[in-house]
Order: C-alpha cells, then structure tokens, then sequence
C-alpha cells in the first residue's frame, strides 16, 4: 500500500508541476532615483551647531622607541590604558594566529593575577595595529602597564595549550565557510591583487594546523621586531617623573623596532568588465560587493583618502545615501545597502555592499552601477550636499563623544601616520566642498570599471545577469 501512495505523490507532483523549482520572474531594471531633501511643510527648524573637535593629545617621548599619549577621559573615571603596536610599513603576519593566543593568555592572566580589572582585558587587531586595552583605577595603572607589557613576553606563553589554540583556530575557519564570508576572501583577492601582502597576512592554514611552540614564540618575536610602541592613556592629566620612569622601565623590555627596508609597490591592474561569481547553488539570496582599488602613489594622499570618504558618504551612507534611497525604499531591492571606504596604509579601497533576491539580482548590480554613472555626470543639489555634510559632522561628532570609537580613530591615525592637524585639515575639506568639486572626485574615480565580486546560485542568475549586464563576462571563481 505505502509504495503506491508513494508513487501516486510523485505522479501528482509530476502532473501539476508543484514538486518542481518554481520558475524566477525577473525584476526589470529602472532610471535611478535621487532623494529629495526638501523640508516638510511646518517642520521643526533645528539649531544650528558648529563642529569643534578635540584638541590634540599631549604626547610625551618616552625614549627613542617609546611614545606616551594622554588623551580625554572616560565617563566612568576609570584611567583607559592601552598598550598599542604598530607597523605602518608592513602588515602583521598571521595575526589571526597571534590574536587567539592572547585571547587565550587574557584568560590566563584573570585567573593569576590579583588585579581585578585584569579581568576586561580586551584585545583590538588590525592589519597594521594590535591594541590591549585595560579600564582600571588610577592607583593600579603602573601595575597594570606592567601586565600588559608583560604580555608580549616569551615567558607568558609557556603554559598555552596549543591543541586548543589549532581547534579554535578550525572552528574559526569552519564558521566563516558557513556564514557565506568567504566572499570576503575573494573580494579581498580580486580587489587588492592575489600578489597584495594583505592577502598573505592571514589564513596560513599549513602553519595554523602544524602550529608548535617555537613557531607562536617566533611569530610573536616578529610582531614585536616590527613594532613601534605606544601608550595611550584617558583619564591622566599629567604623569610626574616617578611614574614615568616607571612606565620606561615597564615598557622597555618591548626591545627596540627593527626597519622595514623594503617598501611596498603596488601592482594592481584593473579587470575591465570582468564579473566575479562564486557559485553557491541552493542559496536563496545573491551577495554584491562592487568597488575600486583608488592607487597609493599619488602625490596628495589626502586628497584621495577625502575622495574615497566622501563618494562612499555620498552614495551609501545608510538611510539618506543614494544607493539606500532608490534600491531599498524605492523599488525594494534590498534590506540594505551601504557604502564604505578602507583607508589603510598601503591600500585604499572604495566598496559598496549589500545582498539582494535571486529575482532582483541583474536589477540590484545595475542599480548600482547606473547610480556611479550618474554621480559622474551630474552634481548633487545644493539641499543634497547640505544633507552629507550633516551627516558627516554627525556622524564625526558621535564617534568622537565615544570613548570606544575615539580610541579606536586615534589609533588608526597613529598606524597611518596621520599628522595631528589631519582632523582640522578634512573637516575644511568637507566644510568648503561643493556640489561640482563632489561631481569631479565621482568622475575622477567613478571613470573606470569596478571590481565586481557576487556569490548567488549561479544556475538561477545566469539569465538575469546576462540579460542586464550583456557587456559583463562572467567568470567563476572561489577561495583557493
């Protein structure tokens, strides 16, 4: 009985089509909108506040390799001590590696230690900067600039266990396969160049799995021979010579940097129209990832690093940028879709990104594309530029009132080697910015192909895309 009703099912399946993959209706593409930014009848009128940032820290030398920078305290009076390295000529390598042995050690310390603020110990990574950060009272901060210097000694790592450190290393990698950020890696390969040291800096998987004692110790010598030092500390407004002196001694045991003599030239040769896909059969969305490499030798970093910011402001700022307006509130394309600019020291990349339906995929790519085109051809209204510009400032004012976030700026400005008058010098750059200078940063840039990297079911996309992109080749690629 049960093998007929079986074979009943599947008859009936076959008959009404019901057991089939229903058949995409594309999603046609539109003229790109812009928002308006005309005021509602009988609104508020707000006022008007002018931005005025934060005085420079002091920064006292403490010896030739040793820096102490004494910034704003925090709301909670607690002194913010965080011991910084940095390497502005080269990326840290394996610094996924290094960065779950002191997440392991953090724990470790909490347990040995008597100083309970130990126990918020926290550690921030980047590509060129490695931070750890203590809240503690003022009467333990000598103790506790100890401790962390401390921390990049051989010594600390002598009772690590290293089988747990490889397996929260492979469950690490098993997650982001999961989680569908491998488009992360491809993106980072393509837009960067696969000769780029950023690709090379992590993701070791032979030496995650064949990690050994003598390996993490040399690795952690290395970070430490290409570091420079920094002490940055909120909440101290002044450090008498007994304190310095004891704060050199701590840290002078970090030892002393060793120059990078080879400088890095960047190689990166654009694609043309040349679209990336990572086949993903079976996934129910399609993510994007469309941006530029902006080069590194031109003679005014500054200028590029402001136009990167503001054509990333512009066009993908969340609710108000263009790209949010016209794909998501307009024609519902996506649940977001945003803009950002990574202004690293020895890359500068533009990205925008967002995920959208399989049905709207092909709408969703030339959205974003007829929208370059159009910030290229046209300047914004003047109520528009008004509106980036209060955003900008908004967006600058918070991050600055937040201890998180100002630490964090600050330290990125230490590792790209900003001057201290760089925040005066883009705040004038944004105050005195015009519609037609914000058309001619979009053409200056906007004037060759992006990179294109998207991951979707490429069976159920093909005819989208080569329907609405018909002069882009499509191309398969995956993580190696």
């Amino acid at each position: 009985m049960r093998p007929i009703s079986l074979l009943l099912i599947l008859i009936g399946c076959l008959w009404s089509g019901g057991c089939q993959q229903t058949r995409l209706s594309f999603t046609q593409v539109e003229t790109p909108k812009v928002p308006s930014f005309t005021a509602p009848t009988n609104a508020p009128t707000l006022a008007k506040k002018e931005f005025t940032p934060l005085a420079p820290p002091e920064v006292i030398s403490l010896s030739d390799e040793l820096s102490l920078h004494l910034l704003p305290g925090t709301p909670s009076k607690l002194v913010g001590i965080h011991l910084l390295a940095v390497s502005p000529d080269a990326p840290y390598e394996n610094l996924d590696i290094l960065h779950t042995a002191l997440t392991q050690l953090s724990v470790k310390l909490a347990n040995q230690r008597d100083l309970p603020c130990i126990e918020g110990l926290t550690i921030h990574p980047s590509i060129h900067g490695l931070r750890l950060s203590l809240k503690c009272p003022a009467s333990a901060l000598a103790q506790a600039v100890d401790i962390l210097a401390q921390s990049w000694s051989s010594d600390a790592y002598g009772e690590l266990e290293l089988s747990r450190l490889k397996r929260q290393l492979a469950l690490d990698k098993h997650i982001r396969a999961f989680n569908g950020s491998e488009i992360e890696e491809v993106w980072a390969d393509k837009i960067l160049g696969s000769a780029h040291p950023y690709n090379k800096a992590l993701n070791n998987r032979e030496l995650q799995q064949s990690l050994d004692k003598p390996q993490l110790l040399a690795l952690l010598a290395q970070t430490k021979a290409q570091s420079q030092w920094h002490l940055l500390l909120e909440g101290v407004p002044q450090v008498d010579d007994s304190l310095r002196e004891q704060l050199t001694a701590s840290l002078s045991q970090l030892g002393a940097q060793q120059r990078q003599e080879e400088r890095f030239v960047d190689t990166f040769s654009p694609y043309g129209k040349q679209l990336f896909v990572i086949d993903a059969p079976g996934t129910v969305q399609t993510q994007v990832r469309i941006g530029y490499h902006l080069p590194m030798g031109l003679a005014d970093q500054e200028d590029s690093a402001f136009a990167c910011e503001a054509l990333s402001r512009w066009l993908g700022r969340s609710f108000s940028g263009r790209l949010y307006f016209d794909l998501r509130e307009q024609r519902g394309l996506t649940y977001g879709i945003y803009g950002r600019c990574f202004n690293n020291p020895m890359a500068r990349i533009l990205k925008y990104y967002g995920a959208t339906q399989q049905q709207h995929t092909g709408a969703f790519i030339r959205g974003i594309l007829d929208h370059l085109k159009l910030a290229a051809e046209a300047p914004p209204s003047e109520a528009e530029l008004a509106a980036l510009k209060t955003s900008q400032f908004s967006q600058i004012a918070l991050r600055q009132d937040d201890p998180g976030h100002r630490i964090e700026d600050y330290s990125q400005a230490i590792a790209r080697q900003a001057g201290s008058d760089a925040m005066a010098a883009r705040l004038k750059r944004w105050q005195t910015l015009t519609p037609e200078e914000l058309q001619a940063l979009a053409q200056a840039h906007f004037g060759q192909e992006p990179v294109i990297v998207i991951r979707g079911d490429l069976a159920r996309i093909r005819p989208d895309l080569e329907e609405k992109l018909p002069e882009w080749q499509l191309k398969v690629t995956s993580v190696d």
